[in-house]
């Protein structure tokens, strides 16, 4: 049985004379060894469509519909689901690099292995790492003198629809008692019937936590404290903690995991090409990897955020 990396360089033979989209089962292969690049992207949920624009379908009863049985008598409190939407729009993009034939020859030479088979899957781990970044990180408002436009301004990320559409904390305009607690702030700022939904958990910067627990230090030699800091338990206030390298220092996302969602669509191209005047020139393989993504949430009011948080 073929391997995740064997299907996904074998997918990648095209040329400009090749057609060069993936079928169903390629795109899904590809897709899973990108997100099994971190532990993050393993937990949430991913979404697959036809479509570039379309909504994804949730179902719900709520209230309290029951009601005392009487013999003979129709009931007339019938309920009917409801089936909330949430809408997505990927964004195109497009993840190009290249190989010299010289290091092929000299891999296969010298150490016996394939380089493009190798390549191929730091290129698709480099793609994973990408879609985490841009998912916390995309603002489609970034100003074009940030270094990073052409990447950030790609879509909105999770960051900025936590603060724009779930329950935002300003750390700013919040008094000294409620940033003592900011984590008992921030599990009450969730709708109690929304907080069974999953397990939820705090997302941060390992510098953020860490920071915490040096405070804690600072004021506690328990033992407990103690065992947090030999990374025994990871936890605040009886929720795990997630750190997240690409969130900023200072912000702090309380939801549950599969509540982050990425949306791709099956209209995923990865191309390559060794033919051209610069491929014979250069002595290069050229490749790209054409994809599509938006991240949501599947419930904006499920999530709790803040930024700027100091200990």
């Amino acid at each position: 049985m073929r391997t995740n990396g064997q299907i996904i360089t074998k997918a990648a033979t095209t040329t400009s004379h090749d057609t060069s989209a993936l079928n169903y089962k390629q795109v899904n292969k590809f897709m899973e060894m990108a997100y099994e690049s971190t532990a993050f992207l393993k937990g949430i949920r991913h979404e697959t469509r036809k479509s570039s624009q379309g909504t994804i379908d949730k179902i719900g009863v709520t209230g309290r519909n029951l009601r005392g049985k009487v013999e003979d008598k129709e009931a007339t409190n019938t309920k009917t689901p409801s089936f909330p939407q949430v809408p997505y729009s990927v964004t195109p993009a497009v993840l190009p690099f290249e190989i010299t034939e010289e290091f092929i020859r000299q891999t296969e030479r010298v150490r016996g292995q394939n380089a493009e088979q190798i390549i191929l899957k730091h290129m698709t781990l480099n793609y994973g790492d990408n879609m985490q970044d841009i998912g916390f990180n995309g603002d489609t408002a970034t100003p074009n003198t940030n270094p990073d436009y052409d990447f950030l301004k790609l879509n909105d990320g999770w960051l900025k629809l936590a603060k724009t559409k779930g329950n935002f904390i300003d750390w700013a305009t919040i008094t000294p008692a409620e940033k003592l607690g900011i984590f008992f702030e921030l599990e009450r700022a969730v709708p109690t019937r929304h907080r069974a939904a999953g397990q939820f958990k705090y997302f941060m910067h390992p510098n953020t936590f860490s920071e915490r627990l040096q405070r804690l230090a600072e004021k506690d030699t328990s033992a407990s404290i103690q065992l947090q800091i030999t990374g025994g338990v990871k936890k605040i206030n009886s929720y795990d903690v997630e750190e997240i390298a690409h969130m900023p220092e200072g912000a702090v996302i309380f939801t549950y995991q599969p509540n982050f969602v990425m949306v791709n669509t099956y209209d995923m191209q990865i191309r390559k090409t060794t033919e051209g005047k610069e491929a014979i020139y250069a002595d290069k393989r050229f490749y790209a990897i054409h994809s599509d993504f938006d991240p949501i949430f599947e419930e904006p009011a499920a999530v709790s955020y803040v930024e700027g948080v100091e200990f």
